[in-house]
């Protein structure tokens, strides 16, 4: 009777798992050197995208005097280095703090859709553009006793004559490229006064203001107020972004 049988066939089923273990281990090690290689890529292709971005910024901080700091600059699209060497990019994101010559303080946004290399410089299919001004700063240009605050979209003006509090409420109205302000409510002491008393008019008529040249021949299309800050709204189509100034 042969009693070395029971034992050879377990020896050869091991020596069969370990034969089949090896082509797993050869496609983990496989997938694991994919994976790395995938998060190298996707690694660099982030760093161009940063680097593209810092030397965007520092550009239009070059071509814009009054900017007060380097932009902030984001390049939309995966991979980038595919949209660099085509020369199109999906979005573009720019946003930056300025100065106006009259010193008021600014905070620009722009979205830029389909931008694309042209002839001299590049161009966006579609542009939006927001520049926020704050209302302690416009008040201030007013006056140590003038105080501007937005509610449900219109400008409240609150000002003291001799002591009393005299409160204006004002639709802000864009024409051409002057923010125009209509009276729609008042109170002095609390108590209502016509909106439409002429000496109420014609110092809202003296507070008008013309909107400072925006950038990239962009032309203002809406304004806006919320509790601190007014908008002034720019859209355009086909707008050409000249590679100088």
């Amino acid at each position: 009777m042969n009693r070395t049988a029971p034992s050879e066939a377990p020896a050869r089923a091991a020596g069969h798992g370990t034969a089949a273990s090896r082509p797993r281990r050869t496609r983990r090690w496989a997938l694991a050197g994919a994976s790395g290689l995938l998060v190298g890529l996707v690694l660099a292709d982030r760093v161009a995208a940063g680097v593209a971005e810092g030397r965007m910024a520092d550009r239009i901080a070059a071509r814009q005097s009054a900017l007060v700091a380097a932009p902030n600059v984001s390049i939309d699209g995966f991979p980038f280095l595919w949209h660099a060497a085509a020369g199109t990019y999906p979005q573009v994101e720019v946003e930056g703090r300025a100065e106006t010559r009259d010193g008021l303080p600014v905070t620009a946004a722009f979205d830029l859709r389909d931008v694309s290399k042209k002839p001299g410089g590049y161009s966006a299919a579609a542009a939006r553009a927001e520049f926020k001004v704050p209302l302690d700063a416009l008040g201030a240009k007013r006056g140590p006793d003038v105080r501007l605050t937005g509610h449900d979209g219109r400008l409240e003006i609150t000002r003291s004559v001799m002591g009393v509090p005299l409160v204006v409420t004002a639709a802000l109205t864009l024409t051409g490229d002057t923010v125009t302000l209509e009276p729609t409510a008042a109170s002095l002491a609390g108590r209502p006064l016509d909106p439409a008393n002429p000496r109420i008019v014609a110092a809202l008529k003296a507070a008008e203001r013309k909107i400072p040249e925006l950038p990239l021949g962009l032309s203002p299309s809406a304004i806006s107020v919320d509790g601190s800050d007014v908008t002034v709204h720019s859209e355009a189509k086909d707008l050409a972004l000249p590679a100088r100034a």
